[in-house]
């Protein structure tokens, strides 16, 4: 990738911190009614700022280090539309319940910030920082309601066991620096002596992120997390995470399948390129492939059943999230053929973390202060007390189910229709039949939320930021099935209209790209 200078890189990133402090800045110096109608405009206003930019950031690699691409431009605009929503799902729940801080504002945007950060880091160390600048912003965000006892445990599980496997995660880092001299990806082993010590750095460092996303057996954390968070806090952690963590999984995949089929140091890959594989590469890899494919369809399983018993709105999402991150992982899988290309996945994650950060924050609306009505018995009818809300919830709740016209169905697609191109026919089969019964749960939901009223409307907060942010939520999930091709295989025209036109490379050091992608990987 062209090297790129470090304002234009950064700016959108910068945009998003400035708000955190902004916010952070005020906060003490509002009175409590003040901070929930001032705040969260100051972050919305510097968040759509930081989106506009990162619509034209340039792409190219920052020493190494950080880098840009179509897919990490769309996943950044993920993360901050999702936090956009989760800051309008935020503002009416506290000023609903009266909360005396502000912080959570802040506290949001700073996590944005570290997800982002994980999008774009291509060296280890860049990866951990801004995993860790995520992930204590969130556990504050987990543990906002000190005087109930659910959140504290919430809190005390997440924290104790995101602190072990994030000390995996750097264990793991520091075993691949100790075996390639490089704490950048893509490096090979130093010799063939160094090639089990990196494999299982590499191991570790799956691990680590496996545990954020949720997957089984990494997962246990993730019901009493939901549950115990606000629920506006639940949708934004449920979209951001997912992102950070599937963009650093599925970028040291594709420079393990780089580094294992023998390609010489790739300097910085683009996620949108097709890494060609070798016999060799292919049996190196063959471990983890099938780790993926068995955990993928562990989460499956695991998450859609457990969905189906469950009675509070917050734990169906949780155990939700565990089976959408079994779809994440099966888009992982290596080819029958030799071109290795993530394209689905992207489209998957950007998809869902706009459904699910609209489903979360319109559920606001409808589940009472202290989110008493989260459950199905008391979200019963309150789609027809508060049908702008209630229309919200659907759409968002029916895409995340994969159900067509909406993005979650064409993501769902396009991971079965690589599954049955790359030969797994049976596992593609056994996904849409779990499909089927994850739609279940969602369907029940939008059951109960339409049905006669059972209890009094709930009270929302102030309306405006999160009525314009939803709506354009609910928008996006019905017309972004229109532009898969701008991250699952991208023509020479959208290319050049998305910024990623550079100057080729000679013939003998070109990455191998898909059909038609005018960027080449300087190896």
């Amino acid at each position: 990738m062209p090297p790129v200078d470090l304002f234009p890189l950064f700016l959108p990133l910068t945009l998003v911190i400035a708000g955190a402090l902004i916010v952070l800045g005020f906060e003490p110096f509002l009175q409590r009614a003040s901070k929930h109608r001032l705040l969260p405009w100051l972050a919305a206003i510097l968040l759509v700022a930081a989106g506009a930019v990162q619509a034209g950031a340039p792409t190219g690699s920052l020493h190494g280090i950080f880098a840009m691409d179509t897919p990490r431009l769309w996943m950044c605009e993920a993360i901050i539309i999702s936090t956009l929503i989760a800051i309008g799902g935020l503002q009416m729940s506290l000023a609903r319940d009266d909360y005396p801080g502000g912080e959570a504002y802040s506290l949001s945007l700073f996590g944005a910030a570290g997800a982002m950060l994980m999008v774009m880091a291509v060296d280890t160390l860049a990866l951990f920082v801004a995993l860790e600048l995520m992930s204590l912003s969130i556990y504050a965000l987990v543990g906002m309601r000190r005087n109930r006892r659910e959140s504290n445990e919430a809190l005390f599980k997440y924290f104790v066991m995101g602190a072990v496997f994030s000390a995996i995660f750097l264990y793991g880092a520091a075993l691949s620096y100790g075996a390639t001299g490089s704490t950048a990806f893509g490096h090979p082993w130093r010799d063939e002596a160094h090639r089990g010590l990196f494999l299982f750095g590499q191991v570790l460092m799956l691990i680590g992120l496996l545990f954020k996303v949720g997957v089984v057996p990494f997962h246990f954390w993730t019901a009493d997390a939901y549950t115990g968070a606000p629920v506006a806090v639940t949708g934004f952690m449920g979209a951001v995470v997912k992102v950070g963590g599937f963009a650093a999984i599925g970028t040291l995949w594709l420079n393990l399948a780089a580094v294992a089929s023998g390609m010489p140091i790739p300097g910085v890959l683009d996620l949108g390129a097709a890494v060609t594989l070798n016999q060799t590469g292919k049996d190196l890899l063959a471990h983890y492939n099938l780790a993926f494919l068995v955990l993928g369809l562990l989460s499956l399983v695991l998450g859609n059943f457990s969905a189906l018993k469950q009675t509070s709105i917050r734990r169906i999402i949780a155990f939700s999230s565990i089976s959408h991150a079994g779809y994440m992982l099966l888009a992982l899988a290596l080819p029958i053929g030799e071109k290795l290309q993530l394209g689905s996945l992207w489209f998957y994650v950007v998809g869902y973390a706009i459904a699910t950060a609209g489903a979360l924050s319109a559920f606001t609306a409808l589940a009472g202060k202290e989110d008493i009505n989260d459950n199905l018995s008391g979200i019963a009818g309150q789609g027809r007390a508060r049908p702008f809300y209630g229309l919200l919830l659907t759409i968002f709740l029916v895409s995340i189910a994969g159900v067509p016209p909406t993005v979650g169905f064409l993501g769902k697609y396009l991971i079965f229709q690589d599954l049955v191109v790359r030969g797994d026919v049976k596992i593609a089969i056994f996904a849409m039949i779990m499909a089927v019964v994850g739609a279940a749960y969602y369907f029940r939901t939008l059951v109960a939320v339409w049905a006669a009223p059972s209890c009094e409307p709930a009270k929302a907060g102030p309306p405006v930021l999160s009525g314009w942010v939803l709506a354009g939520a609910a928008v996006l999930t019905l017309v972004l099935i229109g532009w898969p091709n701008a991250l699952i295989r991208p023509d020479p025209a959208g290319a050049a209209n998305l910024g990623l036109s550079a100057p080729a490379a000679p013939a003998a050091e070109q990455a191998v790209l898909p059909t038609g992608l005018a960027t080449a990987a300087t190896r």
